[in-house]
């Protein structure tokens, strides 16, 4: 049986990362690594997040009545080595009423521990006369179909600009491509956004190219109208390498996400 074509409803910038659930084991999950996922040879955070939201959140997305939101990613490298493919394997820590928390092991072809992960989601009755998607029939499609190759690098293709790289500062005007349903912009691309203001305010500040070897990210309310903007500073000497990002959704005049990011040079 083929692959299965790739929807248009599904040519979204996570859709393109190509974070595939395992149609055998729904514990794991993998994504195949390419230049345009990667910065200075090594895959971003934000793939490596999608591929946990991938795994984990549409699993329960599919098994419960109430939609799941991430509250909390806290991720950190291990080998910090180029890989062709990165496997995630999930493992539950505790499902509660309201908190669904779980940790992911990723590992490259070689079986090479690349890095750890915590996941949060918080369960959410819905509205009177809500009705969720069948997430178990999309999770199926996003396990058969090809994904159209990318041509560009994800932070292009999602629209972000570096505007200020001496204090962190980029931008983004959310469109359709990086939404979830509700209309809220997808926590990996809010992610992708912390981390790269992290990555260029470090580079500009050391004058070195830079890696993100540990991110922690809080959403506190999804970035809904923009221009979603960021800051980044310090914490301590900057060679230590610890930076705090703060994203603001300046349509709504409010803190949308906040990160500690852990930075090296390459």
């Amino acid at each position: 049986m083929g692959e299965a074509k790739f929807p248009t409803e599904f040519l979204s910038v996570m859709a393109r990362m190509g974070a595939r659930p395992d149609l055998t084991d729904r514990s794991k999950g993998q994504v195949q690594v390419n230049e345009y996922l990667s910065s200075n040879g090594i895959i971003r955070v934000a793939p490596l997040m999608l591929l946990a939201d991938t795994v984990v959140g549409m699993r329960l997305e599919s098994s419960i009545d109430d939609w799941t939101f991430t509250t909390d990613f806290s991720f950190r490298r291990g080998e910090i080595v180029p890989s062709k493919t990165i496997e995630a394997r999930s493992t539950v820590l505790r499902h509660g009423k309201r908190l669904l928390i779980e940790e992911l092991e990723y590992v490259n072809e070689q079986n090479v521990q690349v890095g750890h992960a915590h996941i949060t989601f918080i369960r959410t009755p819905l509205r009177e006369g809500e009705t969720k998607p069948d997430v178990g029939k999309v999770r199926d499609q996003m396990g058969r179909m090809e994904v159209i190759p990318l041509e560009q690098s994800i932070e292009d293709l999602a629209g972000i600009t570096i505007e200020d790289a001496s204090t962190g500062r980029v931008s983004m005007i959310p469109q359709e491509a990086v939404r979830r349903p509700g209309g809220f912009v997808q926590g990996a691309i809010m992610t992708l956004i912390g981390e790269l203001s992290a990555q260029v305010f470090a580079e500009n500040q050391l004058g070195k190219p830079c890696v993100i070897t540990g991110l922690d990210a809080r959403y506190l309310i999804g970035g809904r109208s923009g221009p979603l903007t960021t800051s980044a500073t310090w914490i301590g000497p900057p060679e230590r390498g610890f930076i705090q990002v703060t994203l603001n959704d300046e349509g709504h005049d409010n803190i949308s996400c906040v990160f500690l990011a852990q930075v090296e040079p390459c």
